[in-house]
C-alpha cells in the first residue's frame, strides 16, 4: 500500500515559505522607512541647531560693532570680526551700515559676502546665512550677516547613517534568528494540519478527501494512458455489534486491525482509504482487467474471514465488497463511485460476507428500489396498503385459533409488490417503524371487531423488525393499539426472528421483559434458521416457537428428527409450537401425530383480505 505522502501531493502554497519571503520584505521595508524618517529628522535637528548657534553669534557681533559703526571706524570693526574667525563652521561674517552697504568683512577664501545687504541675506552654497540688526538706543545703525558652512552637518549625518546601518544590520540578524525559529514552527504546524486534513486519525489511512483525490488523479492518468482503474468499496458486516457490546475503544481497535489486513491484501501500488465509519475504499491502479480486480476483492474478503483479537475477546469483521471498473463500467468518477456503491448494496442484499461485481442491470434495480422507497412513503397515506390475515388452526382439531397479520401493497401501476421487495426497503429507510405502528393498530382493531361481531376470540400474531425493537416508543405504540381496539394483551403475540434477537442479546432480553410485563405474548419466528443456543432459549421470556417452513416442507420423508427435537425442546421449556408452511395433507397428518400445537399454511388457508377472511371463516362460526 502506498504511504500517505505519495497520495496527497503538495498542491498548496507553502505557508512557511510564504511567511519567510513576506517577513523579509516587511522587515526591509520597515527598516528603510524608519531609517529615512530618522535621517530626515536628524538632518532637521542638526540644521536647526546650527541656525540657532549662528543667530547667537550674529547677536554677539552686533553688540560688539555698535561703536565702530557709529564712528565709522572700519579698522576697529575689522578687528572685531577677525576675533570670530574661530567660530564653529564660520565661513564669512560682515557688517553693513544703515544704508545696506558693506562696512567690514571677514571671510575665508572659499566664501565671500556680497556688497549689498539684500543679496547677503540669501543662502549661499547650501550653507546657512543669518543676520541681526545693530541698534543704539533703539535706532538702527547697521546690520550683521553670518555665513555658516554645512560641513559639520554633512559629517554628522554621515555618522548617524553609519550608526543606523549598523543597528539595522544587528536588528536584521536578530530578526533572521527569530524568523528561522518561527518558520520552523509554522512549517511543522503546516505539516501537521496537512496530515490531519488528509488522514483518518483512527486507522492512519487516507481519509475520504484524500482517497477520492487520489482516485481522481488515477482516473486522469488512466484516461491519458488508456489503462484501467478498479474501485472496491468495502463495508464491514455488523460492525455496530462490536461498538454496542464491547465499546467504541474496541471498535477503533478492530478498525485498526481491519485496516492492516486490507493493506496486506492489496498490491504496493494500490491505495486503501477509510471513507466512512465502517466503510473503506480500495483504488486499484493500474489494473490489467476485471479478473485481476476481482482477484484482489477475493483476497480482501478472505483476509477478513478470520477472527480478530480485540479487547480481550475475538470478533469477526466479515465484509461486503462492491467492485467497479473504469472505463468499462463507468466513464466518470461520480459514475464509478455510484456504480461501486450499487455493487456493494447488492453484495449486502445477497447475504453479506461476499463480493459483487457491478453489472448494468444493477442500476435498474437500484433505480427501482429508490422509486419504490419514494412511492412507499406516498402509499402509506394513499390507501394502497392493506393488512391480510393467514389463519392458524389447532393441529389436533383443526379449529381456527388465530391469525397472522401480513402487510400487502398493491401499487396502482405495478400491481402487487412482494413483501420480500418492499419490507427490506422499509427497514433500511426507517419507514418500517411507521408501517409497524399502522399494522398494529389496524390488525388489533379488525380482530377485536370480529369478536364483537360474534366471531371467535382469535389470537393475533404480528411480525417485528429490528428497527422496531430499537425504537424507544414501540411499547407505547403497542399499548395504544390495544387500548384503542379493546383487544386483550394476552391475545396479541409479537414474533421476533432468531437473528434479530442475537444482534443484541442483552438489549433484546430487556425489551422482551418489558413487553411481557404488559401481558403481550412473544414468539420466536423461523426457529432453527438462526444460531441461538439452549442457554439463550432459557433466557428469553418467550411463549411460543414457530418452526420454519423449510423444515416442514421436508416432511414426511425427511426432517422428522429436527421437528421431533424442536417439539421436545418446546415441551421442556413449556412453550407451544406453530408449524408454518403446511401445504400437503401428509405434512399435516405427520404434525398431528407428532403433537404439534398449531399449524398454518396454504393447505388450510392462504393470506387473504379481511373481508374475504371474515366471509370464509367467521360467518359460519357466528352463533
Amino acid at each position: 500500500m502506498k504511504l500517505f505522502k505519495s497520495v496527497a501531493p503538495d498542491t498548496r502554497m507553502p505557508i512557511a515559505a510564504t511567511l519567510r519571503s513576506g517577513q523579509l520584505l516587511a522587515a526591509v521595508a520597515a527598516l528603510v522607512i524608519a531609517g529615512a524618517v530618522l535621517v530626515a529628522y536628524q538632518l532637521l535637528e542638526i540644521r536647526q541647531s546650527l541656525t540657532d548657534g549662528a543667530r547667537v553669534q550674529a547677536a554677539i557681533v552686533a553688540d560688539s560693532v555698535t561703536a565702530p559703526l557709529m564712528f565709522g571706524d572700519r579698522e576697529a570693526a575689522q578687528e572685531v570680526l577677525r576675533a570670530f574667525r574661530f567660530a564653529t563652521g564660520l565661513r564669512a561674517v560682515g557688517i553693513y551700515d544703515r544704508n545696506g552697504r558693506r562696512f567690514a568683512e571677514f571671510a575665508y577664501p572659499d566664501s565671500r559676502l556680497p556688497l549689498a545687504l539684500q543679496a547677503a541675506r540669501a543662502e549661499r552654497d547650501g550653507g546657512i546665512v543669518v543676520s541681526d540688526t545693530v541698534r543704539y538706543r533703539g535706532e538702527v545703525v547697521g546690520h550683521t550677516v553670518l555665513h555658516i558652512g554645512t560641513d559639520r552637518l554633512h559629517g554628522a549625518i554621515l555618522r548617524y547613517v553609519g550608526l543606523l546601518a549598523v543597528a539595522s544590520l544587528g536588528a536584521m540578524l536578530v530578526f533572521a534568528t527569530l524568523g528561522r525559529s518561527t518558520r520552523a514552527r509554522v512549517a511543522a504546524a503546516e505539516l501537521k494540519l496537512d496530515y490531519m486534513a488528509h488522514t483518518d486519525h483512527v486507522t492512519q489511512l487516507p481519509n475520504r478527501h484524500a482517497t477520492y483525490g487520489h482516485l481522481e488523479r488515477q482516473l486522469a492518468q488512466a484516461g491519458a494512458a488508456g489503462t484501467q482503474v478498479a474501485l472496491l468499496l468495502v463495508d464491514l458486516d455488523n460492525f455496530k455489534i462490536v461498538n454496542d457490546t464491547a465499546g467504541h475503544a474496541a471498535g477503533d481497535e478492530l478498525l485498526q486491525k481491519v485496516s492492516a489486513a486490507l493493506a496486506g491484501a492489496v498490491r504496493a501500488s494500490d491505495l486503501v482509504g477509510r471513507i466512512g465509519g465502517d466503510e473503506f475504499a480500495i483504488v486499484v491502479a493500474p489494473v490489467p482487467g476485471r479478473a485481476a480486480a476481482v482477484a484482489i476483492g477475493d483476497k480482501v474478503t478472505q483476509a477478513l474471514r478470520h477472527p480478530f483479537a480485540v479487547a480481550g475477546g475475538e470478533f469477526f469483521a466479515t465484509a461486503s465488497v462492491g467492485v467497479c471498473l473504469y472505463p468499462d463500467d463507468a466513464a466518470t468518477m461520480s459514475e464509478l463511485v455510484s456504480s461501486a456503491d450499487t455493487a456493494l448494496y447488492h453484495a449486502k442484499q445477497s447475504g453479506r460476507n461476499r463480493l459483487a461485481e457491478f453489472v448494468p442491470e444493477m442500476t435498474a434495480a437500484t433505480q427501482r428500489r429508490a422509486a419504490l422507497e419514494r412511492e412507499l412513503r406516498r402509499a402509506i397515506g394513499a390507501g394502497q396498503l392493506a393488512v391480510h390475515y393467514q389463519p392458524q388452526f389447532d393441529c389436533a382439531s383443526e379449529a381456527l385459533v388465530g391469525v397472522e397479520a401480513l402487510l400487502r401493497w398493491r401499487h396502482p401501476e405495478h400491481g402487487p409488490i412482494s413483501p420480500a421487495e418492499f419490507i427490506p426497503i422499509a427497514e433500511e429507510s426507517g419507514l418500517i417503524v411507521q408501517l409497524g405502528a399502522w399494522v398494529l393498530q389496524r390488525a388489533c382493531a379488525e380482530v377485536a371487531g370480529w369478536e364483537r361481531a360474534g366471531g371467535p376470540a382469535l389470537t393475533l400474531a404480528v411480525n417485528m423488525s429490528a428497527r422496531q425493537l430499537r425504537e424507544p416508543g414501540f411499547i407505547e405504540d403497542v399499548m395504544r393499539a390495544l387500548a384503542g381496539s379493546g383487544l386483550p394483551p394476552g391475545r396479541l403475540e409479537l414474533e421476533l426472528t432468531e437473528s434479530l434477537l442475537m444482534e443484541d442479546v442483552e438489549g433484546a432480553v430487556a425489551f422482551m421483559q418489558a413487553v411481557r410485563a404488559t401481558g403481550v405474548r412473544l414468539a420466536i419466528d423461523d426457529f432453527g434458521t438462526g444460531y441461538s443456543s439452549l442457554a439463550y432459549l432459557q433466557t428469553f421470556p418467550i411463549n411460543q416457537l414457530k418452526v420454519d417452513r423449510s423444515f416442514v416442507q421436508l416432511l414426511p420423508e425427511r426432517g422428522e428428527t429436527i421437528i421431533h427435537a424442536v417439539l421436545a425442546l418446546a415441551r421442556g421449556f413449556g412453550l407451544t409450537v406453530v408449524a408454518e408452511g403446511v401445504e400437503e395433507p401428509a405434512q399435516l397428518e405427520w404434525l398431528r401425530r407428532a403433537g404439534c400445537d398449531v399449524v398454518q399454511g396454504y393447505l388450510l388457508g392462504k393470506p387473504m383480505a379481511p373481508e374475504d377472511f371474515a366471509e370464509r371463516f367467521l360467518t359460519v362460526r357466528t352463533p
